[in-house]
C-alpha cells in the first residue's frame, strides 16, 4: 500500500518545478535516521558541510538510475567538507540489502532509513526522488525534484560555489 503511494507522488512531483524551495523543512542537524545496519546516525555529525540529502526508493526507476550519479559526485568531493546521504523512504533494512547486493558495483555514499516514511510529512515531499541541498551552515538552498545527472560540471560547479572558502 505504502508504495503505491509513494509511486502516486512520484506521478506528482514530474509537475513540480525542479528547483522550487520548500518553506518548513525540518532543522537538519536536528533530524537522525538509522543505518541499514541498524545504528543510529545523526545528521548533526555533519554540521560545518555541505550536504545533500536524496530521498529515494529501491522500487523508484529513476531513483535507483541517480544512484550512481550520487555517488560519483561524492566521490568528486572526496576529502573535502561534502557529503550525500540517501535516505531510503519507507524501506526496510532488507530491501536495502536485496537492492545492494545486486549491484555490479557497490556504492560509496551512505544510505539511511526512513522506515516509517516520515520525511514525507517532514519534507513535504511530493514524489521520488527527491533531493535537498544544504550549505554549509545547515541552510536549504536548493530543492530538486526528480532524477538529475548528479556528476555533471553544472552540479559539480554549484556544489563547488557553497563549499565553504578555505584559509
Amino acid at each position: 500500500m505504502l508504495k503505491h503511494f509513494l509511486l502516486c507522488m512520484l506521478l506528482v512531483s514530474l509537475a513540480i518545478p525542479s528547483h522550487a524551495l520548500e518553506s518548513g523543512t525540518p532543522e537538519i542537524y536536528a533530524l537522525s535516521f538509522e543505518t541499514p545496519g541498524g545504528e543510529p546516525y545523526a545528521l548533526a555529525q555533519h554540521r560545518g558541510e555541505v550536504l545533500l540529502v536524496n530521498f529515494w526508493a529501491t522500487w523508484c526507476p529513476p531513483c535507483v538510475k541517480e544512484m550512481p550519479e550520487l555517488d560519483k559526485l561524492e566521490q568528486v568531493f572526496a576529502g573535502q567538507p561534502f557529503s550525500v546521504l540517501a535516505i531510503s523512504a519507507g524501506e526496510t533494512a532488507a530491501d536495502i540489502d536485496t537492492f545492494t547486493s545486486a549491484l555490479a558495483t557497490p556504492l560509496g555514499l551512505q544510505i539511511l532509513l526512513d522506515t516509517e516514511g516520515r520525511t514525507f510529512t517532514e519534507f513535504n515531499l511530493k514524489g521520488l526522488p527527491m533531493s535537498y541541498l544544504f550549505n554549509s551552515e545547515g541552510e536549504l538552498v536548493e530543492v530538486v525534484a526528480g532524477a538529475k545527472e548528479w556528476a555533471s560540471e553544472e552540479w559539480q560547479g554549484r556544489i563547488r560555489e557553497l563549499l565553504p572558502a578555505t584559509p
